[in-house]
């Protein structure tokens, strides 16, 4: 994982010049790349686009080159799985972008078996309808997430509504009922869109409403979905326990394994 491609062509990490993206102003996409496959590249394209649009910014990159630059990333780090970062950031007239990969964590079989520890804190994404980097939250996220031995940080609103993880989308299931929060509330990841689409496949309904940190006990069970962890079991908030294994939670993780595999067959050349 030595290249990146920018802007300015392909630089070594090494170089000393190489424009680190990681201010307030950054948009960024992580995209999961399977055997040499950006996987659903064409959500995350457009996912990226309405972000820039909200930031009012403006990328001039069409999918077809943002696409080329993820292959010839691969090739030139002869890296066929692992996790892309696109970093964009504009100030003023002057823009910059990159496409690098970066650091990956995926979830042990046993996460999956067993769920995974989470805890809340208190505290809401500005704007959170694009993807941009908010260093503060995501300090104390890693703070709280350190501290605690966590796998992820579900972020509170002022409410007292639990919104979303700090790099996660997260569902809470009573019956065969699936609740999230809605749209306008989170940053709408990739993942929990095409989850959204193998729940209703599955005619499983979904009903978009933030649950409040009061109700977490009445669930039978609490899923995060991401990039990197796809969907996966949640066995505590804070000291608040849920059974690892649901048959719904089940079904739909079946279903979107599936799903990755249609999409990696079909891109396959």
């Amino acid at each position: 994982m030595d290249f990146i491609i920018t802007q300015n062509g392909v630089l070594n990490h090494t170089e000393e010049n190489i424009w680190q993206a990681n201010t307030d102003h950054t948009i960024y996409e992580v995209i999961r790349v399977m055997d040499g496959i950006a996987l659903f590249l064409e959500d995350h394209f457009e996912r990226l686009i309405s972000s820039v649009k909200i930031s009012g910014l403006q990328l001039d990159m069409g999918f077809s080159e943002f696409r080329q630059n993820i292959s010839e990333l691969t090739q030139l780090n002869n890296q066929q799985n692992g996790n892309v970062k696109f970093a964009f950031s504009g100030i003023g007239a002057e823009t910059q972008w990159s496409f690098s990969f970066i650091p990956h964590s995926y979830p042990a079989s046993e996460d999956y078996q067993k769920g995974v520890a989470t805890g809340l804190l208190f505290a809401e994404r500005e704007n959170p309808n694009a993807k941009i980097l908010q260093i503060k939250v995501r300090e104390r996220a890693v703070r709280l997430i350190a501290e605690n031995k966590l796998y992820e940080a579900l972020l509170v609103d002022r409410s007292g509504r639990i919104t979303e993880g700090s790099r996660s989308n997260v569902f809470f299931v009573k019956g065969n009922k699936f609740y999230t929060a809605p749209s306008a509330m989170v940053l709408v990841g990739v993942t929990r869109k095409k989850v959204m689409e193998c729940l209703e496949e599955l005619n499983f309904p979904v009903i978009e409403e933030a649950v409040s940190v009061s109700d977490v006990g009445t669930f039978d069970a609490v899923f995060l979905t991401g990039t990197s962890p796809k969907v996966l079991p949640v066995h505590c908030i804070d000291t608040i326990q849920f059974p690892s294994k649901n048959p719904f939670v089940e079904q739909l993780m079946d279903r979107y394994d599936l799903m990755i595999e249609a999409y990696l067959e079909m891109h396959r050349t």
